[in-house]
């Protein structure tokens, strides 16, 4: 694999270079979206953009410790002697739902205090979530981590993996999960072009991305993911999820419609 790329004798991660990849495609989508949503200001969509990206990260990385701290409870001892495994659990790794969760917070809290109308800016910003995410699924097989399963007939050796194991043949689950992100992204410029004004967009994403995350999660080959009654906890988060988007989708159904002129 490719983890690193060498510039001028520093070491720069290809996962955070995939990152910046994605951010810049939903920066160019974004700016090509405004043309049919003239009724978002720009300082808004940058404002609210620089917020979600702070809340993205912490979220990502909060649920990452979250997830870890059961192993790092269970080897503390081994730990408190080998500090610079301790050091590379606190400072790397992220998690999906984790950011996804950040950044909507973090744009929801922005959007509510200018009162801004929350379902015209989710329809905008919506398709920009598998967007970024099929990037970040790229860098993820390049840096050899949130691999599948073992497999002697489809599976590549991680060579020099920083993620995962590098001596065994394993399937590159996360070109599959890129592949599907980039058809989920699709999926959402479509239906939200279907549905433009009824902010619905954003409510499609989580739901699809829902169903499929639990499916997929059962192809991950990555043993540190937390594993709760047969489930990983994206698994849950993703049950949860769904549970969530199912009750709204019968709470808002059950409305009475508004029949005045």
């Amino acid at each position: 694999m490719f983890p690193y790329l060498n510039f001028f004798g520093l070491n720069i991660p290809v996962y955070w270079l995939c990152g910046l990849a994605g951010g810049g495609c939903c920066a160019v989508l974004l700016i090509v979206r405004h043309r049919v949503f003239p009724g978002l200001k720009q300082v808004d969509i940058t404002n609210a953009a620089a917020l979600g990206l702070v809340g993205m990260i912490l979220g990502a990385r909060l649920l990452y410790l979250l997830t870890m701290l059961p192993l790092v409870l269970e080897n503390r001892d081994y730990l408190r002697e080998h500090g610079d495994v301790l050091k590379d659990i606190l400072l790397n790794g992220m998690v999906f739902y984790g950011g996804l969760f950040g950044f909507l917070a973090a744009v929801l809290i922005y959007l509510k205090k200018y009162r801004l109308e929350l379902p015209l800016f989710w329809d905008y910003a919506a398709p920009c979530l598998p967007l970024f995410h099929a990037f970040g699924r790229i860098g993820c097989f390049f840096s050899g981590c949130c691999h599948g399963l073992e497999s002697e007939h489809f599976g590549l050796v991680f060579a020099r993996s920083i993620g995962g194991p590098s001596d065994r043949p394993l399937f590159p689950l996360q070109l599959v999960g890129a592949a599907c992100e980039f058809c989920l992204f699709t999926a959402v410029l479509l239906f939200e072009k279907r549905h433009r004004g009824e902010g619905k967009a954003l409510y499609f994403y989580l739901t699809v991305y829902a169903v499929g995350r639990f499916i997929y999660e059962f192809f991950r080959g990555d043993e540190i993911r937390g594993i709760y009654a047969g489930l990983s906890v994206s698994q849950w988060i993703s049950l949860v999820l769904l549970a969530a988007m199912i009750i709204r989708f019968f709470i808002r159904k059950r409305r009475p419609v508004n029949t005045e002129a």
